[in-house]
């Protein structure tokens, strides 16, 4: 069975991890299930009422659950990124890739890129292995910037490929009238590839579009794909849920029902239950407060029996 994925959202303290959890648990009776905090400010172990880390814990027969470590995540990421440039580029001396990454951990954008990256491993690791995963994610304004990354490196690596192509195009007119050009860098011949199949740059610019192309589709795949909104009976709440619903539209990703957490506060909730169902035009599932501190499998499973977790994932009823 193709791999199923959920993302639960939502902005900080409405339920969003312990809600991942319980959809997890419940998934977790019929099929192989990995639930994963992407969060920086991990609670996922302290719902499960366990240690976590990047390796998958099993928790019992079917379910596994892990926290990524989001500062290693950027680290692996700028590795692996002077790792690509010095293979791509290692005749040119004159480029100073410590230098260049010192500057970069700084930059705009890293977090989101490190982030699309470790959820990208966990997807092709849990395809192998599970049959659903769930990722707890960070709150809202991260997480879309996240889930918008495929769609804008699609556009700019769509852009690089034909300048790229103009430049190895210019090079192949240049060796047909002066013949191939050689150099030697520290005792080694190099020439300069004036084709796209022996390109290196050119290479990793398809294999990079290859892969942001596959998770864009990925993410609007509604038998593959759903997003399950957690929110709190407050304006806050709905305010920042309709911005999300917004975003989210506009990345064609499937948006399932909205979980309302902690229902039974205030006596005005039920009304604005109905005012978030009539400005977010769908259904709404409610989840009463409860008093005490959600701890462990057994206090997760008795939240989970509040509401039917498995609609969020795509195709249980089918």
């Amino acid at each position: 069975m193709a791999l199923r994925i959920v993302y639960s959202i939502g902005k900080g303290g409405v339920g969003k991890t312990t809600c991942a959890a319980a959809l997890a648990v419940q998934s977790s009776r019929t099929w192989r299930t990995l639930v994963v905090s992407l969060d920086p400010a991990h609670n996922l172990g302290d719902v499960l009422d366990t240690r976590l880390s990047d390796s998958h814990k099993k928790q019992s027969e079917n379910l596994w659950a892990s926290e990524i470590d989001m500062e290693a995540a950027i680290a692996r990421y700028l590795k692996e990124s002077a790792e690509r440039l010095k293979q791509m580029y290692h005749y040119l001396k004159v480029i100073n890739i410590e230098g260049y990454l010192d500057a970069l951990k700084l930059s705009p954008g890293i977090e989101e890129y490190a982030t699309l990256q470790a959820m990208e491993e966990l997807i092709r690791e849990a395809e192998q292995r599970y049959e659903v995963l769930v990722f707890d994610t960070p709150p809202t304004g991260l997480t879309l910037r996240v889930l918008a990354l495929p769609r804008i490196s699609l556009l700019w690596g769509e852009r690089l490929r034909l300048l790229r192509r103009e430049i190895l195009n210019k090079r192949g007119a240049i060796q047909s009238i002066q013949g191939e050009r050689k150099f030697v860098v520290d005792g080694t011949e190099y020439s300069l590839s004036s084709d796209e199949k022996s390109d290196a740059v050119m290479k990793e610019l398809n294999e990079y579009v290859s892969r942001m192309q596959a998770l864009t589709s990925l993410q609007a795949d509604t038998a593959r794909t759903r997003v399950m909104p957690v929110m709190n009976a407050d304006r806050l709440s709905l305010f920042e849920t309709k911005r999300a619903f917004s975003s989210l539209k506009a990345l064609g990703m499937p948006i399932g029902s909205v979980i309302v957490n902690k229902i039974g506060l205030k006596i005005t909730d039920s009304r604005t239950v109905e005012q978030i169902e009539a400005e977010l035009r769908c259904k709404v599932r409610t989840i009463p407060f409860i008093q005490d501190e959600l701890f462990g499998s057994s206090a997760v499973e008795q939240f989970a029996q509040h509401i039917d977790f498995l609609e969020w994932i795509p195709g249980h009823n089918e």
